[in-house]
């Protein structure tokens, strides 16, 4: 009596290929599970990628808290202190928003569909916008100190003097 498990695997031309047993253990249902567990974690992948670079376009706009309380406490004087924190709260968020697309090169995929690469290209003009945001506050503290020609007066160097409408010249008394 053979056993129930054995299988025969001598050469048998007659059976057509497409009639052979399945292999023990192979259901027709586990292999088209693991195609969708492989396209969810794909899918899982893409979303992962986007939220990751949402959460770093919003980053300069949280570390903006920490730079405005740096310049308000650095005094609104002209000295070397305040001048350097507020060069670096102007020079950081120019050089964060020039190199923009080494930040998020991470996130690119070519996976990518359209719809992703429009959320992703939104995700970089927010980091861009959240850097100027964090420039302004520079700025406004440089007008504070008097370092920005806001006035007038700031410009009076550059106005031409007119010629003089009348002449006078001293006479001598004799």
């Amino acid at each position: 009596m053979p056993r129930k498990w054995a299988m025969d695997f001598t050469d048998n031309d007659t059976v057509p290929r497409h009639d052979l047993p399945k292999p023990p253990g192979y259901s027709e249902q586990s292999s088209h599970d693991q195609d969708d567990k492989v396209a969810k974690k794909n899918v899982d992948q893409t979303l992962l990628k986007l939220k990751k670079a949402k959460e770093l376009s919003f980053s300069p706009g949280k570390n903006f808290m920490m730079t405005a309380f740096m310049l308000w406490m650095s005094g609104n004087g002209v000295h070397i202190f305040s001048i350097m924190i507020t060069f670096y709260a102007i020079y950081n968020p120019i050089k964060s928003a020039v190199t923009v697309q080494q930040a998020f090169t991470r996130f690119d995929d070519p996976k990518f569909t359209d719809a992703d690469k429009t959320t992703l290209l939104g995700y970089k003009l927010m980091f861009v916008l959240m850097n100027m945001l964090a420039m302004s506050g520079a700025l406004y503290k440089m007008s504070l100190m008097g370092l920005l020609p806001t006035t007038a007066s700031d410009w009076v160097g550059f106005i031409d003097v007119p010629p003089p409408a009348q002449s006078a010249s001293g006479g001598v008394l004799g």
